[in-house]
């Protein structure tokens, strides 16, 4: 009985170790695949009943099996590319990939598989990877390779993102126009200024005014304007007054007349003894560009804020001994643009980066991490799809909850060292090689038994 079980122990070894050994060449085959994560095979013994041996007992092992292969989810070391839509990530999330139903008659979907009249296609469903090699496909969409589409969140017409996930769909339109509807300056005015007792005359503003600044500002058709603010200071001995008057070239807008420039809006900015501002009185703010489609357009003069208004000086304008100067302007409006690139940041945030100098988000890439990482089956491709041991994903924007970050231009390795592999596949050999000689040494064995009998 001995004899012959050494027999079959021989002949699970050897299955064993051509097991192990395709596990191996399964790893070398894909060491230079992106985002590939190696195997590592489990071998357990297989044990028969106890043979007993006078007052004791033990149990006679019945060779060798493979129970498990393990997927190591080590990281892999990240190469920089020249293609933008190229992902990597540091950390242990993983990319969400859906493969949409094929086009035509499609039949239930049995085994993460879809049946179509053609047969099995490609896989359909959710599944998950650390190959990023994506790219834009011809109907928007960042795709992988093989076609599935990248998941992730989208922005709406605002730029708010949603949190709903969803296909990434880069929409590449040109942006329409904005009209300007406030505008910022942060500017001093010199406290020494001369104070001329005249009123303002907008036939001659630059003999009548001590300073002025330029801004561009946009109608609702996109069309450019620029706004030329004069300041005048006025007399007033309990602090520092100045009047304001925004004006356009007259015949940039349809109320103008004969005018050369037209005034579009007016007010008084207050300063303490101190040159910090007290208050803005703002008497009219209105413009009717010709080119613009909605007449009325209102602009708010905003110098910052005020005392009356919560301030406490930090930021706003100011009225001090030094030369009068903006020290920054800015308004919300924009001219149409057409978008000249994009950039991906480290959280998976897409940005697009437009030819009217807006940068806009467009949506987000997800990431998504498991309670079991070795739950996850693998499903070719080098994607995964979950399992009941692996739990469900837990999905969010990348460098939250220890899901890692996301590096553009980069691919990641795969974590296969040829060097351990060659170091299990000699290993492997000599234990297959072990295993044939037990086996005809037990036939040697075999052989003297029968010649017992001549």
């Amino acid at each position: 009985m001995a004899i012959s079980q050494s027999l079959y122990s021989g002949i699970t070894g050897l299955s064993a170790n051509s097991d192990g050994m395709a596990v191996i060449a399964n790893n070398i085959a894909n060491a230079n695949g992106k985002g590939f994560k190696k195997d590592r095979a489990e071998f357990s013994d297989i044990l028969s009943g106890d043979m007993s041996t006078g007052t004791t007992s033990s149990a006679i092992g019945r060779g060798a099996r493979l129970t498990s292969v393990r997927t190591m989810h080590s990281q892999g070391g990240l190469a920089v590319t020249d293609n933008l839509t190229d992902l990597a990530i540091q950390g242990s999330g993983f990319f969400m990939v859906s493969h949409p139903r094929a086009n035509g008659d499609v039949g239930t979907i049995a085994n993460n598989r879809l049946e179509t009249k053609a047969g099995v296609q490609e896989s359909a469903g959710q599944f998950f990877t650390r190959s990023g090699a994506f790219l834009i496909d011809k109907d928007g969409y960042l795709a992988d390779t093989s076609g599935g589409r990248v998941q992730g969140y989208l922005t709406n017409e605002y730029g708010a993102m949603s949190t709903r996930v969803q296909d990434i769909h880069l929409d590449t339109n040109s942006i329409p126009p904005a009209p300007t509807s406030h505008l910022l300056m942060g500017i001093n005015l010199d406290s020494r200024s001369r104070i001329s007792p005249e009123a303002f005359d907008i036939s001659k503003p630059e003999l009548m005014s001590n300073y002025n600044s330029n801004i561009t500002v946009f109608d609702s058709q996109g069309g450019s304007h620029q706004v030329t603010t004069f300041f005048k200071r006025m007399d007033d001995a309990e602090g520092i007054t100045w009047e304001w008057h925004a004006t356009v070239d007259g015949s940039e807008v349809s109320d103008a007349g004969d005018a050369k420039l037209k005034e579009i809006g007016k007010g008084v900015l207050k300063f303490d003894p101190k040159g910090v501002l007290l208050e803005n009185k703002v008497e009219m703010t209105e413009v009717n560009f010709a080119g613009g489609v909605t007449q009325g357009q209102k602009i708010d003069f905003d110098f910052g804020k005020s005392i009356a208004e919560g301030g406490n000086g930090v930021g706003a304008s100011t009225s001090i001994a030094a030369k009068s100067n903006t020290n920054f302007h800015q308004q919300n409006g924009y001219e149409s643009g057409n978008i000249k690139s994009l950039r991906i940041e480290v959280d998976g945030t897409i940005r697009g980066i437009f030819t009217n100098g807006l940068t806009r988000p467009l949506g987000a890439v997800v990431l998504a991490t498991f309670e079991n990482q070795d739950g996850l089956l693998k499903a070719g491709h080098n994607q995964f799809y979950s399992t009941i041991e692996s739990g469900p994903p837990k999905v969010g924007m990348a460098q939250t909850a220890a899901r890692g970050s996301i590096y553009a231009s980069s691919l990641e390795e795969s974590n296969v060292d040829l060097a351990a592999e060659f170091v299990n596949m000699i290993m492997t050999q000599r234990g297959f090689q072990a295993n044939s000689r037990s086996i005809t040494t037990t036939d040697t064995m075999y052989e003297e038994v029968i010649n017992l009998k001549r």
